[in-house]
């Protein structure tokens, strides 16, 4: 699926107040699908993950593993809170990715040290 695709399945197939479990436990809920961004709650904190973000992502790991490590790496004002970005994105993108059958298998791993969470991206 080219990233557009993936914007638009996204867009369609997603919901106001859908819930995902989150692997390491808890639930996101979608708030607002805006024509730039997600809205979400996890808990009572409210992240927003741009669909640019999300389509690019997509792109550069699209055909391989990616963990929530290499996430960070990879874009971390986005995905790293220890540089302006929130790691619930992580998961975020990957339960997205699950949602609409884009990886192979379930999230594995952990969410610990040595362990990260990762998907192998169709």
């Amino acid at each position: 699926m080219e990233g557009r695709n993936l914007i638009m399945n996204l867009k369609k197939n997603l919901e106001r107040e859908k819930e995902f479990e989150n692997p390491g436990g808890g639930i996101s809920t979608i708030k607002s699908i805006t024509e730039k961004s997600i809205v979400y709650m996890r808990g009572n904190s409210r992240f927003y993950l741009n669909f640019s973000d999300i389509e690019q992502a997509y792109s550069y790991f699209k055909g391989k593993i990616c963990t929530t490590n290499d996430l960070k790496e990879y874009k971390p004002q986005i995905f790293d809170s220890k540089h302006k970005g929130h790691s619930c994105n992580c998961t975020f993108f990957f339960l997205l990715l699950k949602h609409l059958d884009l990886i192979e298998g379930d999230i594995q791993g952990s969410g610990r040290r040595g362990n990260p969470f990762y998907i192998k991206i169709k």
